[in-house]
């Protein structure tokens, strides 16, 4: 089953290697079946693990337990990672630079720092724009001081919190000059001053790890509806937990959730990340983790094949019926299996 193999890969990153588990790790990537590891293919790119998988292989010295096709397609794919995100890093280096000289103050979120500060490379987390928020009334400078990079607004992007940057060598910035989460929290002090590992200026300013992991969790429940549940997103919070664990306060975390549901969700998702992979909960979320049901990977890859479709919908139902009686493109949609279809489960 592709599911066990997806499980493995993923234990793999989140675990140091030594000789047994390598051995164990061998093991099953050498016994999959050739139809596991199409599946498998095409599940991590769906969750956009490719990069972290890859890395994973080579720090454990096992690319030659998969077969040849998909290793070098993980590693062509890690490659235009590894130069997208350094690009990226290169040009938030410059746009940080310009701003600091301004005195304005972004606050780093997401994607960059994660690649940045928490993941074991920067190629190893894919991110596809530069996120990051600005006092409104610091708006009309930064306008200029992405004019002066060679940066222009994306106006058709344009949304009522944020606006959007872009150059010609495609990097995207998603500037929010409103955050509707934290507007009218009363908690104080909500950012930090965090020392980078690879960008180029001395600090910057992220949200502190109590609003960073909400900032997370909030992030994911709102796209839930559109993209399902994705694991890059659910491991983001796995590397949040693991390096700020003894920072967490689970009082501060409950008053920055907007609701219950918020708080459900952390709890089963780090419920999940136990049971599925093997990761300790910080103490200050274990008792009350424990009353929570996790979810199940079975679920979670389910739920992404079926999201990408808009099923069970009538409307998704639709579309799926018209892609594979050729009427409609599938615009790269990977099609559900069979056994997705059936009755709909819970979690």
């Amino acid at each position: 089953m592709s599911t066990a193999l997806v499980r493995t890969l993923i234990r793999a990153c989140l675990t140091q290697p030594n000789p047994q588990n390598q051995a164990e790790v061998r093991t099953q990537l050498v016994s999959a079946t050739a139809a596991a590891w199409e599946q498998t293919f095409i599940t991590l790119a769906l969750h956009r693990l490719v990069p972290l998988v890859t890395y994973t292989l080579q720090e454990w010295n096992l690319t030659d337990a998969l077969p040849k096709k998909y290793w070098e397609s993980m590693l062509t794919h890690y490659q235009e990672v590894k130069t997208r995100n350094t690009l990226n890093l290169l040009t938030l280096d410059g746009i940080l630079a310009a701003m600091q000289r301004k005195d304005l103050h972004p606050v780093l979120w997401k994607g960059v720092v994660l690649a940045d500060s928490f993941y074991p490379l920067p190629a190893t987390r894919s991110m596809a724009d530069l996120d990051f928020s600005i006092p409104a009334d610091e708006m009309p400078q930064v306008d200029a001081v992405f004019e002066s990079l060679g940066f222009q607004r994306r106006d058709n992007m344009e949304t009522e919190d944020a606006v959007y940057y872009g150059n010609t060598m495609g990097i995207l910035c998603d500037v929010h000059h409103r955050v509707r989460l934290f507007e009218t929290t009363t908690v104080k002090n909500l950012t930090t001053s965090l020392t980078p590992k690879r960008l180029k200026c001395p600090s910057m300013t992220v949200l502190e790890p109590n609003a960073m992991l909400v900032h997370l969790v909030v992030h994911m429940d709102g796209h839930l509806d559109e993209t399902g549940p994705i694991l890059i997103w659910i491991l983001d919070v796995a590397y949040v937990l693991r390096q700020w664990r003894d920072q967490l306060d689970l009082a501060r975390i409950q008053q920055l959730m907007p609701s219950q549901d918020s708080v459900d969700s952390l709890m089963r998702l780090v419920r999940f990340l136990q049971v599925e992979f093997g990761e300790p909960i910080p103490d200050v979320l274990a008792e009350s983790a424990q009353h929570y049901q996790p979810y199940t990977l079975d679920y979670v890859l389910r739920s992404r094949r079926l999201t990408v479709w808009g099923l069970p919908s009538v409307r998704g139902w639709m579309r799926l019926l018209a892609c594979r009686l050729g009427i409609a493109s599938d615009k790269g949609r990977i099609y559900p299996y069979w056994r997705d279809l059936m009755p709909w489960s819970a979690a």
